[in-house]
This record gives C-alpha cells, sequence and structure tokens, in this order.
C-alpha cells in the first residue's frame, strides 16, 4: 500500500492510498539451504538419519549451529560425549599432546598406554586390557578372544564346541561379528546372511539361558542393561 498526493478542487493537497499487490521476494531473500548439507545429501553414504542442522562447535552442555542458535545437548554424541563440550582441562591437554605427536605406532610404547592399562585392571579386577576405537570393535576383539580360547582348550582335549549364545533384542555394534550376536532384525536383516553358530534366548531368562548352554557354546554374549531396545534392566540376580 503506498500514499499518493493529487490536489482538490479547492487547491488542497489531500492524501490518497493506492493499493497494490506484494512484491514477491528477491532470490536474495529466500532461505538458503547450506551447501554443506548438499554434500553431504549427494556425497555421504546415508548410514544415519540425520537433522538438516550444521553443528559448529559446543561449551560446556550446550551445542551451536552454523546460525548461531544455540541447544542444549541432551544427546552426548550418543553418549560418549559425557564429558561436555570444550572443557578447558581437556582442550588444553589436546593442545598439548597434539603439538608433541599426532600418532606413534602400537609398535613401539609411548607413556600412556601402560599406565592406563595398570589402572583399568585394578580398577576393574581384570588381568589384562585391550584398547579399541569403539564399542563394536571391542566385541570383535572379544568374539575372537573367546574362539582362540575355546581352540586352545579343545587343543588340550577339552569338549568346547565354537557358537555364541546371545540375547534377543540386543545391539552391540555394526561390524559384521558383532552384528551377527546382535538380536535385532531391523540392523540384521539387510545383511544376512550372518556369521554361523550363533543362537538367541530372550533377555532376562536366566533358566532359558541355562538350559541352552551347553558344551558345543564357546562365548554367552550379554548387555547387561539393553540401551538399544529401550534401556531394559535385568531382573535381580540375573547377571
Amino acid at each position: 500500500m503506498m500514499r499518493t498526493a493529487r490536489k482538490s478542487q479547492r487547491g488542497a493537497v489531500v492524501a490518497q492510498k493506492k493499493h497494490r499487490s506484494p512484491a514477491k521476494p528477491s532470490p536474495a531473500a529466500r532461505p538458503r539451504v547450506d551447501p554443506r548439507l548438499l554434500d553431504a545429501d549427494k556425497f555421504l553414504l546415508p548410514t544415519y538419519k540425520r537433522q538438516p542442522v550444521v553443528f559448529t562447535h559446543g561449551r560446556g552442555c550446550y551445542v551451536y549451529d552454523s546460525a548461531g542458535k544455540k541447544y542444549l545437548d541432551f544427546l552426548g554424541g550418543i553418549a560418549v560425549n559425557a564429558l561436555g563440550h570444550a572443557h578447558p582441562r581437556i582442550v588444553k591437554v589436546v593442545r598439548r599432546e597434539a603439538a608433541r605427536a599426532i600418532h606413534l605406532s602400537n609398535l613401539f610404547h609411548n607413556a600412556y598406554q601402560g599406565p592406563l592399562a595398570r589402572k583399568l585392571a585394578e580398577w576393574s579386577g581384570l588381568d589384562r586390557v585391550f584398547f579399541a576405537n569403539t564399542g563394536t570393535e571391542a566385541w570383535e576383539g572379544a568374539m575372537k578372544l573367546a574362539r582362540a580360547y575355546a581352540g586352545l582348550l579343545r587343543s588340550e582335549g577339552k569338549q568346547i564346541g565354537t557358537k555364541f549364545f546371545a540375547l534377543e533384542q540386543s545391539f552391540h555394534g555394526r561390524t559384521f561379528g558383532a552384528l551377527s550376536v546382535s538380536g535385532r532384525d531391523a540392523f540384521r536383516t539387510p545383511f544376512a546372511p550372518l556369521l554361523p553358530d550363533v543362537r538367541q534366548v530372550g533377555f532376562g531368562d536366566a533358566a532359558a539361558l541355562r538350559a541352552a548352554v551347553d558344551a558345543g557354546v564357546a562365548a554367552v554374549i550379554v548387555e547387561p542393561i539393553q540401551g538399544e531396545a529401550g534401556v531394559i534392566i535385568p531382573p535381580t540376580g540375573y547377571l
């Protein structure tokens, strides 16, 4: 709407309203899609259903997106970033160590693996430590260790098989071995057939598990609290 002026017959200037259709927004005024989202949509393998948000940094329990919007982080990087974002003590140590060496080969020792392994062994009551990058890699190592130990026992004349017993609705990771002993069909079905010699029983049913396990089983694989299935806690005394 705009105002125009015209002279009346008496010579006075009066205001007159004139209507017009609203102007179309210019291309610059339209919402702009972040080109990094377009790159991800076109080139990144869609293993996750991501939200259309680009996070740029975090501070404490908050994360910030590329538009500067602040979010309270209840996710914590799928529960692996429980110390918050950009903690000054952690930042200080990471900067210091990055200035010393980004990577040192496992063919040699470094100053930290041995002392950390000792602490973990003391805290857990176990003998040795295997460092892994992810939970699924840890499960792969555990399965290989179980098979290797079963093979050692067989070489000594003892009766033990190669089967794994897992629990229904469990989730151990996305690598092939860990997926084979996971109990959720939504993850397993697209990659069938998976590893053989895997059996499953219901979670929390100690009697069924006890009845099913025999000398043919190399290991029973347990997720003490089932997370992916909905944070399911076993009955008292089950473990």
